[in-house]
């Protein structure tokens, strides 16, 4: 015994020493090992082994996808462990144009982006200026003529991403929706004391309430394949029996003209 201390308990105490003193240097030896191959493995993602090479764009023609993209930090030459495809769709949405947005990424190299844009049905009334909207209301650009369909209400001074919420206008939309495309043309609706009134085909309207548009669009449609006199008033404030009224005849008036004969004596 040494120093009063039992050389077994010592001997023990070393072997209890040296053997934390293994685990630590595992331990380590082992946080090394993970750092070395994170930092592999990080490498090699940021290396051009894994760097965006294609970008593919698809469903946008007005929009601005494309530019958005790249300001979004999309280019050919970027990591693809980069690229955030749920921030890049937010930033797609952001566009006045662009109703849904889906960004892919497939390893190793590719980008995949699919847009759907709004579709411009109608032009509406904004003070002196008009805005081109989709059927849902939805705001895609001021004063441009696009479309032809006018809805002659004002839907107030909106900005393009807005929507417009008069429910007169989005019944007005609807209306101009559901009519067949050769019908659009010089196309007009317009709000008055008695309801909704519009110019279709040349012919005036009468739509009455804001309920039922698209049923009054189709059979409107209907009865303008008929042989319908011009200047005839079209009813379709009921769709189920519309009602059409014939221009009335116009009256010729005669004038006597009395011619006085003077006799010479």
């Amino acid at each position: 015994m040494t120093d009063g201390v039992d050389p077994r308990l010592a001997r023990r105490r070393r072997e209890v020493q040296e053997a934390s003193a293994r685990r630590r240097l595992r331990w380590m030896i082992g946080l090394l090992a993970l750092a070395v191959i994170v930092g592999l493995v990080v490498a090699v993602f940021q290396s051009s082994w894994f760097a965006v090479d294609s970008i593919t764009i698809e469903g946008a023609s007005r929009s601005r996808a494309a530019h958005i993209v790249r300001t979004a930090g999309v280019e050919e030459g970027v990591a693809i462990v980069s690229v955030r495809a749920g921030a890049v769709e937010e930033e797609l949405r952001r566009d006045p144009w662009i109703a849904e947005a889906q960004v892919r990424v497939v390893w190793p190299r590719s980008i995949e982006v699919f847009v759907v844009e709004y579709v411009p049905i109608a032009r509406v009334k904004s003070g002196a200026t008009w805005l081109v909207t989709s059927t849902d209301g939805a705001v895609l650009a001021r004063g441009q003529r696009m479309v032809e369909p006018l809805v002659d209400i004002e839907a107030g001074d909106l900005q393009p991403g807005e929507a417009i919420d008069d429910d007169v206008v989005l019944a007005a939309l609807e209306f101009v929706a559901a009519l067949p495309i050769e019908l659009k043309s010089e196309l007009s609706v317009r709000n008055s004391d008695e309801g909704l009134e519009a110019t279709v085909g040349g012919f005036p309207v009468i739509l009455g309430a804001t309920t039922d548009m698209a049923q009054k669009a189709i059979t409107l449609a209907v009865l303008l394949e008929e042989d319908i006199p011009p200047g005839a008033v079209i009813n379709v404030v009921s769709p189920l029996r519309p009602a059409v009224t014939n221009p009335q005849p116009e009256v010729e008036t005669s004038q006597e003209v009395t011619t006085e004969t003077t006799g010479s004596g």
